[in-house]
């Protein structure tokens, strides 16, 4: 924590319970800045000593510095119409608005000549690096406290203490937040189409030696502006972003760059590479739709793709009130339409113990859904296991008592994999009898390939049949195939699961 953090933290500690009440209310609103009259709380019964007390320690600016624009945003129509200042002052608020944000003006509050006074909390980088030391993350907030207080959102026990750290090193922090910041010009220089302000961007990225956990965020980074400069016309800018990773796409950019500036050969290393060890779902099927491509330059053998067999078909009915899933289910016995909630539901009961297993990094803070590590290419390694080694302690009677017993215990805690709203424990049940173990087996192999992308995909529709069951996907008109429902389709076909296809036409 630097200097400023722990001055805050002291300061904090030494306030009375009404004035930490007031800063804590302020931080969670929208501001920075508010009015003083419009503040009104019944846990503060004496607002004006609590302002005081939090000013006189410099964690509360009564006097803020603002611009125009600033002063209009907090007024209304009617308090603006007050101010011998504004210009023009019966014109629309919008207007009005719109002419002082042009205004360089910066001056105190007490300055403008308003009636009331504004207050403005301080401190707001140190609430960030506090937030970040916390969380891991700048999205998670105090809400989460109060969800939790609540009882709305409930969570897994498990240990926490130094070892389990997300940070080590100040200067770690201080390059989260520094991404935070990049990531927000990326997306607004991306809004605003400036190519410009995209390439001043790329320095940064590329000049700084990122440690730790933000070693990744930073490679995510790099490898989302570098495929907008690709896109808009500086691929060799984007090329360096991509060599500063092997994060997918990073791999597949580098190889499409190659080849787009006949660089032949080139390409062909950087597909080899993923030809020897392929990091997810989607370098693999880059690797087989690409490969011909290139051999083809190469004057290289083509080596033949095999190709999924389909059970199609193609069914013309009356337009219902609802969707095309509904439609379907409706004219089927048995059927249910939970899309991947079903099967990944039965992944994240029977494997919980795995998924919550303390190691260190994985949980810092008592707010997880999920480990920090979960989509990590290494997630069982870390825990001592292969999927091999995994499922020689599992057997279809132990999964079994595993999904009823997490479910009965666990019942409504965060699991990245368990919607508890959108499942029953009978259906879960009814589902995991419906396939062998081996099937099941082929799911959960295939999810842990590539978890992240792998949990989306599967089919619209399970069906219970006298067999057992069956997946349905619903495809309603203009609807095609996506790469990874192709895939799942494929790992149905190889583990012998039912599985089909239904297009559907409106009459």
């Amino acid at each position: 924590m630097t200097d400023a953090d722990r001055a805050f933290v002291t300061g904090y500690q030494q306030l009375s319970l009404p004035a930490a009440r007031l800063l804590v209310r302020l931080y969670t609103r929208k501001g920075p800045t508010f009015r003083l009259g419009k503040l009104n709380y019944a846990e503060i019964p004496d607002l004006a000593a609590a302002v005081a007390e939090l000013a006189d320690i410099k964690l509360l600016d009564t006097n803020p510095e603002l611009s125009a624009g600033e002063v209009a945003q907090l007024l209304t129509l009617a308090d603006l119409r007050q101010l011998d200042w504004v210009p023009n002052p019966k014109r629309p608020k919008t207007e009005i608005q719109t002419e002082l944000d042009d205004w360089d003006d910066i001056r105190c509050a007490s300055d403008w000549g308003l009636n009331e006074p504004l207050i403005q909390p301080q401190h707001w980088l140190t609430l960030r690096r506090l937030q970040l030391l916390y969380f891991g993350n700048e999205h998670q907030s105090l809400t989460d406290f109060v969800l939790s207080d609540l009882g709305l959102f409930q969570y897994e026990n498990y240990p926490l203490g130094k070892a389990n750290r997300w940070f080590e090193h100040g200067e770690e922090l201080d390059q989260h937040l520094l991404i935070g910041e990049l990531k927000s010009a990326v997306f607004e220089a991306r809004e605003n189409s400036d190519v410009e302000a995209l390439i001043a961007l790329a320095e940064p990225l590329l000049q700084t030696v990122w440690i730790g956990s933000a070693k990744d965020r930073a490679a995510r980074l790099a490898n989302r502006l570098g495929f907008r400069l690709e896109q808009w016309g500086e691929p060799e800018l984007a090329l360096q972003l991509f060599q500063t990773n092997d994060q997918p796409p990073a791999r597949e950019r580098r190889c499409r760059i190659h080849f787009k500036a006949e660089r032949f050969v080139a390409a062909n290393e950087e597909l080899d590479a993923i030809r020897s060890e392929p990091k997810d779902a989607t370098e693999a099927r880059f690797l087989t739709r690409f490969a011909p491509k290139l051999a083809k330059k190469l004057k290289l053998d083509i080596e033949p793709i095999t190709v999924p067999v389909l059970i199609e078909q193609t069914h013309c009915w009356p337009q219902g009130d609802g969707s095309v899933e509904q439609l379907v289910c409706s004219r089927l016995t048995d059927a249910y339409w939970l899309e991947n909630l079903l099967p990944l539901g039965v992944f994240g009961l029977i494997h919980w113990r795995w998924i919550f297993q303390p190691v260190a990094g994985a949980f810092h803070h008592p707010f997880q859904q999920a480990p920090a590590d979960l989509y990590e290419p290494d997630f069982l390694a870390r825990r001592g296991l292969s999927r091999s080694q995994l499922y020689r302690e599992l057997s279809t009677e132990t999964a079994r008592e595993y999904l009823l017993e997490n479910w009965d215990a666990k019942f409504g805690r965060q699991n990245p994999f368990v919607h508890w709203g959108a499942l029953e424990k009978d259906l879960v049940l009814r589902a995991f009898d419906a396939l062998a173990w081996e099937q099941w087996l082929a799911i959960f192999k295939h999810l842990w390939l590539d978890l992240k992308r792998h949990r989306a995909g599967f089919p619209d529709l399970f069906q219970f049949t006298e067999t057992g069951g069956r997946f349905i996907e619903v495809k309603g008109p203009g609807d095609r195939l996506q790469d990874n429902q192709r895939d799942w389709l494929a790992v149905f076909e190889q583990a012998g699961i039912a599985a089909e296809v239904w297009y559907i036409r409106y009459e």
